[in-house]
């Protein structure tokens, strides 16, 4: 069982960090904010020139063909410059979502995807949450209500929604700038990826799963998207981490660096353990997602979720603390991470229906041992 990535995949890491350090930027995040376009459209073009969309897509669909390791690669490189792209929502969720329906429509907008065309807002059903409570419905033609908050939906040209059909779960798609359908903002905790709401009144919809074939997509697409968002939140914590100790190096306090007291040493020390375990899990989830086994997968997704969401959260927060009173304002890059931290926290449900998870699958596995 080989944990580690291969040379190609460290290659893609190499070229992708050195791109986003580039291009994204805190400057170019901050002058972004102010001009009030959260959404870096420069960058979204680079890397879809450079096929990132399409790493995971079969090639007989316009993709590369690669797989979901060379998107870990990319997700923890992503979450390092808290990239302003609507990666995760387009790539992470719509792509795979629609890898399995078998609609026409669905191929028609994952070869889109391939082919640099489309952005898509992307809704889940997220541990938790059930499909009853959606509150969206369908009724084989038009979808009508309100969405859960949406991250980039403003953004997008397309949207993929669960919502109920007679009381049974299904997952539409939806054209954006149609008729009938308005964008609603709506306040972010992060400044750097916009969120909205869908208001639709009779909006014309398809229909792409359905059933109980919706539930299993929809849990394997969390499952899948919950170990790649670990990769980007361990990128992040690293980089929260890296943050935290330039500035102990470079601060001196009764003429010496503030890194040189033990209680620094041991907010370090304690960022670095919490990463180091959360990156183990986030091996252990890539792993389960190259192998393709559900039972696996479903037990990494929660493990790699948990763990990853401490270290950021933790990393995130101790970074502010290093840094003092500085690290509290704008013109510092904590409030950044420690934003993006609460926000990945948040994103796919929250943690306590993630420990249940754990817990429910660890005991799963316990039985069938037996």
């Amino acid at each position: 069982m080989n944990f580690d990535f291969s040379d190609e995949q460290r290659m893609l890491r190499d070229q992708s960090r050195r791109l986003l350090s580039e291009v994204s930027d805190f400057h170019t995040v901050r002058q972004l904010l102010q001009a009030h376009q959260p959404f870096n459209s420069d960058l979204w073009r680079q890397v879809a020139e450079l096929g990132w969309p399409a790493v995971a897509i079969d090639e007989d669909q316009g993709g590369l063909g690669l797989g979901m390791l060379e998107l870990c690669v990319l997700a923890e490189e992503l979450g390092r410059t808290l990239a302003p792209i609507p990666f995760q929502s387009t790539v992470f969720l719509a792509a795979e979502l629609l890898k399995l329906s078998a609609a026409p429509e669905a191929k028609d907008l994952l070869q889109a995807i391939a082919g640099e065309e489309a952005i898509v807002a992307t809704g889940l059903v997220a541990p938790g949450q059930s499909w009853e409570g959606q509150p969206l419905q369908f009724d084989g033609k038009t979808l009508s209500g309100r969405s859960r908050p949406l991250a980039y939906a403003a953004q997008s040209q397309y949207a993929l929604l669960p919502a109920q059909q007679d009381g049974q779960p299904v997952v539409v798609l939806v054209k954006l700038g149609d008729s009938g359908l308005k964008v609603v903002p709506l306040n972010s905790p992060d400044e750097i990826i916009p969120f909205s709401a869908l208001q639709a009144d009779g909006v014309q919809a398809i229909g792409l799963l359905a059933g109980a074939q919706a539930t299993a997509a929809m849990q394997q697409v969390v499952d899948q998207s919950a170990i790649l968002t670990a990769f980007e939140q361990i990128g992040g914590a690293e980089a929260a981490c890296g943050l935290a100790r330039d500035y102990a190096l470079e601060r001196h306090t009764f003429g010496r660096p503030i890194g040189s007291y033990q209680a620094i040493k041991h907010k370090l020390a304690d960022m670095a353990v919490k990463i180091e375990l959360a990156r183990s899990n986030a091996y252990y989830g890539a792993w389960a997602l190259h192998a393709g086994s559900p039972d696996e997968r479903a037990l990494a997704a929660a493990t790699c979720r948990l763990s990853a969401t401490e270290a950021f959260e933790y990393a995130a927060r101790e970074c502010l603390h290093v840094h003092g009173g500085i690290g509290y304002t704008w013109e510092a890059d904590c409030h950044f991470f420690y934003k993006r931290s609460r926000l990945l926290a948040m994103t796919l449900g929250e943690p306590g229906a993630w420990v249940d998870r754990l817990l429910s699958d660890t005991s799963l596995n316990l039985l069938k041992a037996h």
